[in-house]
């Protein structure tokens, strides 16, 4: 627990310390906040909505994305994973704290996310619930990504997710092929969709995403640790 901690406290350190972080995820937060409060009728009931959850779902999908890789690649140029592992902090200890820095960041980001949208009651429970849901998705894909050979696209990835969805509802075919990604349910729930109603199959999709990164993790991570060097099993 100590080490969890004192790896929590480093990374939430780490986060305000570093522009290309917290950068983003203030931009994407000011610009629909100063939208809403300087552009005459955007605060209507229907633009609010769309405008809003553009801004959610960048945020997602590309500061998520981008910020988990970051830690990543940050603490191996650092040698910081070297030091961390020599000074007893496991593999699973720095993923827990890393993911707990960045879900308590994201959700103080989606509360006022959820203000801006006018969300109260049950709406903001269950808007908070799935765009948790949707973050920690995000999360697991960074860190993924910068285990894999790929991890030099996950700025790409991140923004494909972030943004594609935003054309995808006026176009049907890029509709077709992001509609089964969490970014995609995500956009679809708060631009169009009912926060009170069922939200079963939402879930359920953005599960199922979360369950086929989290075996690719697993994969790369047999394959490859955090600190970069590849693991030989024993008799290899």
């Amino acid at each position: 627990m100590r080490n969890i901690k004192a790896v929590f406290t480093k990374q939430m350190l780490s986060y305000f310390k570093n522009p290309d972080f917290f950068g983003a995820p203030m931009f994407f937060l000011a610009i629909p906040f100063f939208i809403l409060l300087l552009v005459p009728g955007a605060d209507a009931d229907s633009d609010r909505g769309i405008i809003v959850s553009q801004f959610i779902v960048m945020f997602i999908g590309i500061s998520m994305i981008g910020t988990s890789a970051g830690y990543i690649r940050e603490d191996r140029g650092t040698m910081n994973l070297r030091f961390m592992g020599m000074a007893g902090v496991k593999p699973y200890q720095y993923l827990i704290a890393t993911c707990m820095a960045l879900l308590a960041i994201s959700f103080i980001a989606m509360i006022l996310f959820g203000l801006m949208a006018q969300y109260s009651g049950e709406e903001m429970v269950n808007f908070l619930m799935i765009s948790m849901m949707g973050a920690g998705t995000s999360m697991l894909l960074g860190i993924t990504l910068s285990l894999s050979k790929i991890g030099a696209f996950t700025g790409i990835i991140g923004l494909l997710l972030g943004i594609g969805p935003m054309f995808a509802t006026a176009n049907e075919f890029l509709y077709n092929i992001f509609r089964f990604t969490y970014t995609m349910q995500l956009t679809t729930l708060i631009r169009e969709g009912d926060l009170t109603a069922n939200l079963t199959e939402i879930i359920q999709i953005i599960l199922i995403n979360m369950a086929v990164i989290l075996v690719a993790f697993i994969f790369m991570n047999t394959r490859t640790g955090l600190d970069g060097e590849k693991i030989v099993k024993k008799g290899a």
